[in-house]
Order: structure tokens, then C-alpha cells, then sequence
């Protein structure tokens, strides 16, 4: 296995990137001011096993197979922006119908829990971003000398995955704190649940235009 230091420096490496927010980032802080912390919360967890999974399939040469297919990723790229789009509308048609469709769907508070961290999940198992960000970082660190590839990739991967975590979980904190606020006094405006529903809608544009090459 690779020396402490040379691990030392990939953590480093690490919360350089996680210190830079991304569209998950955004995606976390706008579940988290139109929903309040615990989703916020919940939502960075479900991001934080898709990433896992991504760093799984990249450690035992999957996503390799699955960069390597240019239809497969654009699959995975238009899947991911029709889902972001989906959530966006269902948003602002939910506003528009006032709270009945809240209230059913509030009905069931672990029911409600799933639901979050399956969006979560899913927006990040359905971002090509991930896949090639890890294919081409996680490499750098590894060497054939320090034992198993597989195994390198693996450890590195959910330390990344780990951190990151770390650093979403900050951002629906903070978030969460600031929608408090917002929610204090004057109750709950209409633009903090449609502000983030627009947000899902452009990032959502945004991941079918985006450029992978």
C-alpha cells in the first residue's frame, strides 16, 4: 500500500477540490433552503453513496468500460439532466397547486427521508462528471509498486467520497441555517421553494449541454 505521506498529499488534494463548490454543492443548498436542513442533510448522503459508487465501479475497472462507450455516457449524461429537470418541474407544479400535494407527501416522514436521499443519490450515480473526474484524478496516486491497483483505487476513492461528504454536509449546515432564518417571522416565502426548483431546471440544462471531452 502507498506510504502515509503520499496518502497526506491526496487528502490535500482533496479538500482543495471539495473546497470549490460544484453543481452537487448547489444541488445541496438549494434542497436545503427550499426544505430545510434535514433534507439538506439527508440529500448530501444520498450524493455522498452515489459518489461511492462511482469510486467502486472506478477501483474495479468499470467506469473505465463505461467512459470507453461514447453512447453509454451520454446515456448517463441525458438521464441525469431529464432526472434534474423532472425534480425542477415537479417543484414549481407542486408550488403552483399550493400545499395538498405536500401534505400527502408528508404523510410519512421516513417515507419522505427515502425519497430525499434517493434524489440525492441518484442525481449524483447519473452525473458523467464523477466518472471521468475520478477516472483521471485517482490515478495520479497510485503505483503498481505499492501492491494492488484495484485496492489503491479503492482506499483513495472512499477517502475521496468521504470528504466530500464532509464538505456537502458543511454546506447543507449552513444552508439549513440561513432557510431558518428566511422562514422566521414573515412564514415562508414563495420564492424559496421556486428559486430552487428554477436551480434543478438549469442545472439541468446545463448537464445535457455540458461537454465531456
Amino acid at each position: 500500500m502507498f506510504e502515509l505521506s503520499q496518502w497526506l498529499v491526496f487528502i490535500g488534494a482533496c479538500l482543495a477540490l471539495v473546497a470549490v463548490p460544484g453543481p452537487a454543492v448547489i444541488f445541496i443548498v438549494a434542497r436545503s433552503v427550499s426544505d430545510g436542513l434535514r433534507v439538506g442533510l439527508v440529500t448530501a448522503a444520498g450524493i455522498g453513496l452515489g459518489n461511492l459508487t462511482h469510486a467502486i465501479a472506478a477501483a474495479f475497472g468499470v467506469s473505465a468500460v463505461v467512459a470507453s462507450i461514447p453512447w453509454a455516457m451520454d446515456a448517463v449524461r441525458y438521464l441525469g439532466a431529464a432526472y434534474l429537470i423532472y425534480l425542477g418541474l415537479r417543484g414549481l407544479l407542486a408550488r403552483s397547486k399550493g400545499n395538498e400535494g405536500a401534505t400527502k407527501e408528508e404523510s410519512s416522514l421516513k417515507s419522505k427521508r427515502r425519497s430525499d436521499f434517493a434524489k440525492g443519490y441518484f442525481v449524483a450515480l447519473l452525473n458523467p462528471k464523477v466518472i471521468l473526474f475520478l477516472l483521471a484524478f485517482l490515478p495520479q496516486f497510485v503505483s503498481q509498486a505499492d501492491g494492488e491497483f484495484w485496492l489503491q483505487l479503492l482506499v483513495l476513492g472512499c477517502s475521496f467520497v468521504f470528504i466530500g461528504w464532509i464538505g456537502d454536509s458543511t454546506w447543507a449546515l449552513l444552508a439549513g441555517s440561513v432557510s431558518a432564518r428566511l422562514r422566521k417571522g414573515a412564514g415562508e416565502r414563495a420564492w424559496v421553494k421556486v428559486v430552487p426548483a428554477v436551480v434543478f431546471i438549469g442545472l439541468g440544462i446545463m448537464t445535457a449541454f455540458a461537454e465531456l471531452g
